[in-house]
Protein backbone atom coordinates (compact mmCIF):
# COMPACT_ATOMS: atom_id res chain seq x y z
CA UNK A 1 0.00 0.00 0.00
CA UNK A 2 1.52 3.25 -0.98
CA UNK A 3 1.98 5.82 2.03
CA UNK A 4 -0.04 8.46 2.76
CA UNK A 5 0.97 12.44 1.39
CA UNK A 6 1.48 15.12 3.98
CA UNK A 7 3.50 18.05 4.34
CA UNK A 8 5.80 19.76 6.91
CA UNK A 9 3.46 23.24 7.77
CA UNK A 10 7.05 24.41 8.71
CA UNK A 11 7.73 25.19 4.43
CA UNK A 12 3.94 27.49 4.80
CA UNK A 13 4.96 28.98 7.89
CA UNK A 14 5.41 32.82 6.38
CA UNK A 15 1.92 32.37 4.76
CA UNK A 16 0.02 30.97 7.54
CA UNK A 17 1.66 33.28 10.24
CA UNK A 18 -0.61 36.00 8.15
CA UNK A 19 -3.66 33.82 7.44
CA UNK A 20 -3.63 30.69 9.01
CA UNK A 21 -7.21 29.23 8.04
CA UNK A 22 -6.65 30.28 4.70
CA UNK A 23 -3.69 28.31 4.09
CA UNK A 24 -4.22 25.20 5.61
CA UNK A 25 -7.85 25.30 3.80
CA UNK A 26 -5.37 25.60 0.20
CA UNK A 27 -3.68 23.11 1.02
CA UNK A 28 -6.52 20.39 1.76
CA UNK A 29 -8.24 21.62 -1.27
CA UNK A 30 -4.92 20.77 -2.96
CA UNK A 31 -5.66 16.93 -1.89
CA UNK A 32 -3.84 16.56 1.18
CA UNK A 33 -5.37 14.87 4.14
CA UNK A 34 -2.80 14.72 6.93
CA UNK A 35 -0.40 17.59 7.77
CA UNK A 36 2.87 18.03 10.06
CA UNK A 37 2.67 20.61 12.39
CA UNK A 38 5.61 22.56 13.75
CA UNK A 39 4.04 25.10 15.86
CA UNK A 40 1.08 26.97 15.24
CA UNK A 41 2.19 30.55 13.54
CA UNK A 42 -1.09 32.93 13.68
CA UNK A 43 -3.04 30.59 15.67
CA UNK A 44 -3.28 28.08 18.28
CA UNK A 45 -3.17 24.28 18.85
CA UNK A 46 -7.17 24.08 19.96
CA UNK A 47 -7.91 26.55 16.95
CA UNK A 48 -6.01 24.90 14.76
CA UNK A 49 -7.60 21.20 15.58
CA UNK A 50 -10.62 23.08 15.71
CA UNK A 51 -9.96 23.65 11.53
CA UNK A 52 -8.47 20.52 11.06
CA UNK A 53 -11.75 18.79 12.00
CA UNK A 54 -13.49 20.90 9.72
CA UNK A 55 -11.78 20.03 7.04
CA UNK A 56 -11.04 16.69 7.81
CA UNK A 57 -6.98 16.70 8.01
CA UNK A 58 -5.26 14.70 10.16
CA UNK A 59 -1.44 15.54 12.11
CA UNK A 60 -0.33 11.82 12.77
CA UNK A 61 3.12 13.13 13.23
CA UNK A 62 4.06 16.81 14.41
CA UNK A 63 7.64 18.61 15.24
CA UNK A 64 7.69 19.20 18.91
CA UNK A 65 9.93 19.45 21.54
CA UNK A 66 11.31 16.39 23.28
CA UNK A 67 8.86 15.41 26.06
CA UNK A 68 11.24 15.65 28.83
CA UNK A 69 11.78 17.19 31.83
CA UNK A 70 9.67 20.48 32.30
CA UNK A 71 8.16 20.17 28.40
CA UNK A 72 6.76 16.62 29.40
CA UNK A 73 3.20 17.56 30.22
CA UNK A 74 2.62 20.18 27.58
CA UNK A 75 3.66 18.42 24.81
CA UNK A 76 1.79 15.19 25.44
CA UNK A 77 -1.36 17.30 26.14
CA UNK A 78 -1.02 19.38 22.90
CA UNK A 79 -0.12 15.96 20.83
CA UNK A 80 -3.70 14.40 22.43
CA UNK A 81 -5.76 17.22 21.58
CA UNK A 82 -4.01 17.14 17.72
CA UNK A 83 -4.46 13.45 17.43
CA UNK A 84 -0.76 12.83 16.73
CA UNK A 85 0.73 9.78 17.24
CA UNK A 86 4.69 10.40 16.16
CA UNK A 87 5.96 13.36 17.70
CA UNK A 88 9.41 14.33 15.74
CA UNK A 89 11.83 16.50 17.17
CA UNK A 90 13.02 19.20 13.95
CA UNK A 91 16.54 19.04 16.21
CA UNK A 92 17.58 17.66 19.68
CA UNK A 93 18.16 19.63 22.74
CA UNK A 94 21.46 21.43 22.80
CA UNK A 95 21.78 21.03 19.38
CA UNK A 96 25.04 20.38 17.54
CA UNK A 97 26.64 20.27 21.18
CA UNK A 98 25.49 16.67 21.03
CA UNK A 99 28.11 16.03 18.42
CA UNK A 100 31.41 16.97 19.90
CA UNK A 101 31.63 13.79 21.10
CA UNK A 102 30.63 9.70 20.95
CA UNK A 103 29.39 10.36 24.71
CA UNK A 104 27.39 13.23 24.15
CA UNK A 105 25.47 11.39 21.52
CA UNK A 106 24.89 8.47 23.93
CA UNK A 107 23.85 11.22 26.22
CA UNK A 108 21.70 12.46 24.23
CA UNK A 109 19.74 9.11 22.79
CA UNK A 110 19.50 8.65 26.57
CA UNK A 111 17.30 11.54 26.39
CA UNK A 112 15.47 9.74 23.76
CA UNK A 113 15.03 6.88 25.64
CA UNK A 114 13.26 8.85 28.40
CA UNK A 115 11.12 10.36 26.12
CA UNK A 116 9.75 7.23 24.75
CA UNK A 117 8.77 5.82 28.34
CA UNK A 118 7.02 8.90 29.00
CA UNK A 119 5.06 8.71 25.83
CA UNK A 120 4.03 4.63 25.71
CA UNK A 121 1.24 5.02 28.20
CA UNK A 122 -0.26 7.30 25.86
CA UNK A 123 -0.04 5.77 22.90
CA UNK A 124 2.70 7.63 21.35
CA UNK A 125 5.95 7.85 19.87
CA UNK A 126 9.29 9.90 19.57
CA UNK A 127 11.06 10.54 16.27
CA UNK A 128 14.48 11.96 15.29
CA UNK A 129 14.25 14.45 12.55
CA UNK A 130 18.24 14.70 10.59
CA UNK A 131 20.13 17.26 9.31
CA UNK A 132 23.15 16.78 7.64
CA UNK A 133 25.65 17.40 10.65
CA UNK A 134 23.89 14.72 12.54
CA UNK A 135 25.20 12.35 10.12
CA UNK A 136 28.69 12.82 10.00
CA UNK A 137 31.39 10.72 11.66
CA UNK A 138 32.23 11.38 15.12
CA UNK A 139 35.38 9.88 16.40
CA UNK A 140 35.41 7.08 14.21
CA UNK A 141 31.76 6.33 14.06
CA UNK A 142 28.86 7.80 11.95
CA UNK A 143 26.77 9.51 14.50
CA UNK A 144 23.19 8.53 13.70
CA UNK A 145 24.67 4.70 14.15
CA UNK A 146 25.49 5.29 17.77
CA UNK A 147 22.04 7.18 18.11
CA UNK A 148 20.51 3.71 16.50
CA UNK A 149 22.28 1.56 18.75
CA UNK A 150 21.72 3.49 21.93
CA UNK A 151 17.91 3.60 21.96
CA UNK A 152 15.01 1.06 21.35
CA UNK A 153 13.14 0.45 17.84
CA UNK A 154 10.20 2.51 19.07
CA UNK A 155 12.14 5.37 18.89
CA UNK A 156 11.66 6.32 15.23
CA UNK A 157 13.97 7.89 12.61
CA UNK A 158 12.41 10.81 10.15
CA UNK A 159 14.87 10.47 7.45
CA UNK A 160 14.95 13.81 5.53
CA UNK A 161 16.72 12.32 2.26
CA UNK A 162 17.84 16.20 0.79
CA UNK A 163 20.07 16.35 3.97
CA UNK A 164 20.97 12.37 3.65
CA UNK A 165 21.82 13.68 0.23
CA UNK A 166 24.24 16.34 1.44
CA UNK A 167 26.12 14.55 4.01
CA UNK A 168 27.61 12.24 0.95
CA UNK A 169 25.12 9.29 2.00
CA UNK A 170 22.87 7.65 -0.33
CA UNK A 171 19.08 8.36 0.73
CA UNK A 172 17.53 4.82 -0.41
CA UNK A 173 20.73 2.57 1.31
CA UNK A 174 19.41 5.11 4.48
CA UNK A 175 16.09 4.87 4.28
CA UNK A 176 16.79 0.40 4.12
CA UNK A 177 19.29 1.28 7.36
CA UNK A 178 16.49 2.93 9.27
CA UNK A 179 14.00 -0.06 8.54
CA UNK A 180 11.08 0.45 10.44
CA UNK A 181 11.97 3.14 12.11
CA UNK A 182 10.87 5.14 9.35
CA UNK A 183 7.37 6.00 9.66
CA UNK A 184 7.46 8.79 8.54
CA UNK A 185 9.77 10.08 5.79
CA UNK A 186 10.94 13.88 4.62
CA UNK A 187 11.08 13.80 0.59
CA UNK A 188 12.74 17.23 0.04
CA UNK A 189 13.89 17.96 -3.08
CA UNK A 190 16.72 20.60 -3.86
CA UNK A 191 20.32 21.64 -5.13
CA UNK A 192 22.67 19.29 -2.72
CA UNK A 193 25.74 20.55 -4.42
CA UNK A 194 24.32 24.22 -3.75
CA UNK A 195 27.40 26.08 -1.71
CA UNK A 196 25.57 27.20 1.32
CA UNK A 197 25.82 27.84 4.60
CA UNK A 198 23.78 26.90 7.39
CA UNK A 199 22.55 28.42 10.88
CA UNK A 200 20.61 28.00 13.80
CA UNK A 201 17.09 29.60 14.09
CA UNK A 202 14.81 29.30 16.63
CA UNK A 203 11.41 28.08 15.96
CA UNK A 204 8.19 26.97 18.33
CA UNK A 205 8.78 23.45 17.81
CA UNK A 206 12.39 24.22 18.72
CA UNK A 207 15.48 24.86 16.41
CA UNK A 208 16.61 24.32 12.86
CA UNK A 209 19.01 25.23 10.55
CA UNK A 210 18.76 28.38 8.07
CA UNK A 211 20.62 28.43 4.67
CA UNK A 212 21.71 31.71 3.88
CA UNK A 213 21.09 30.81 -0.20
CA UNK A 214 18.00 28.81 -0.99
CA UNK A 215 18.98 25.30 -2.39
CA UNK A 216 15.68 23.92 -1.79
CA UNK A 217 12.81 23.07 -4.92
CA UNK A 218 9.76 21.91 -5.58
CA UNK A 219 9.99 17.99 -5.87
CA UNK A 220 11.30 16.46 -9.03
CA UNK A 221 13.00 19.45 -9.71
CA UNK A 222 16.22 19.52 -7.89
CA UNK A 223 19.20 16.83 -7.64
CA UNK A 224 17.80 14.31 -4.95
CA UNK A 225 16.81 11.05 -6.50
CA UNK A 226 13.26 10.92 -5.23
CA UNK A 227 12.60 8.25 -7.70
CA UNK A 228 14.97 5.64 -6.33
CA UNK A 229 14.78 6.74 -2.74
CA UNK A 230 10.84 5.77 -3.27
CA UNK A 231 11.69 2.20 -4.36
CA UNK A 232 13.63 1.40 -1.11
CA UNK A 233 10.51 2.37 0.98
CA UNK A 234 9.06 -0.28 3.05
CA UNK A 235 8.23 0.90 6.17
CA UNK A 236 7.14 4.54 5.79
CA UNK A 237 3.01 5.37 6.41
CA UNK A 238 3.80 8.91 5.57
CA UNK A 239 5.98 10.97 2.90
CA UNK A 240 5.90 14.41 3.61
CA UNK A 241 6.16 17.40 1.47
CA UNK A 242 8.88 19.93 2.59
CA UNK A 243 10.59 23.07 1.59
CA UNK A 244 12.78 25.14 4.75
CA UNK A 245 12.92 28.15 1.86
CA UNK A 246 11.62 28.66 -1.55
CA UNK A 247 12.85 31.70 -3.96
CA UNK A 248 8.79 31.88 -5.17
CA UNK A 249 5.18 30.87 -5.16
CA UNK A 250 5.44 28.58 -1.71
CA UNK A 251 2.03 27.19 -2.03
CA UNK A 252 2.49 26.46 -5.36
CA UNK A 253 6.15 24.36 -4.95
CA UNK A 254 3.97 22.81 -1.98
CA UNK A 255 1.39 21.59 -5.13
CA UNK A 256 3.58 21.02 -7.38
CA UNK A 257 5.37 18.59 -4.89
CA UNK A 258 1.88 16.88 -4.12
CA UNK A 259 1.51 16.33 -8.24
CA UNK A 260 4.89 15.11 -8.44
CA UNK A 261 4.70 12.53 -5.50
CA UNK A 262 1.02 11.52 -6.26
CA UNK A 263 1.55 11.13 -10.25
CA UNK A 264 4.33 8.68 -10.01
CA UNK A 265 2.60 6.69 -6.94
CA UNK A 266 5.34 7.65 -4.15
CA UNK A 267 2.81 8.81 -2.17
CA UNK A 268 -1.11 8.78 -2.47
CA UNK A 269 -3.79 11.75 -1.46
CA UNK A 270 -7.00 12.39 -1.71
CA UNK A 271 -7.56 13.95 -5.26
Amino acid sequence: MLPQITVQLYSVRDLAKDDYAGTIRAIAETGFGHVEPAGYPGTTAKDAARLFQELGLKAPSAHTKLPVGDHKNAVIEEALLMGHRYLITGCPPRFQENYTSLDRVKAMADLYVQAADNLKPHGLQIGYHNHDWDLAVVDGRRAYQVFLENTPGSVLYEADIFWVARAGLDPAAFIQEIGPRGKVLHFKDGIVSAQATFKTADTESGKIMVSDSIPFRAAGTGQVDLIASSKAVRHAEYIAVELDSFEGDMLQAVKDSYLYFTSRRIAQGNK
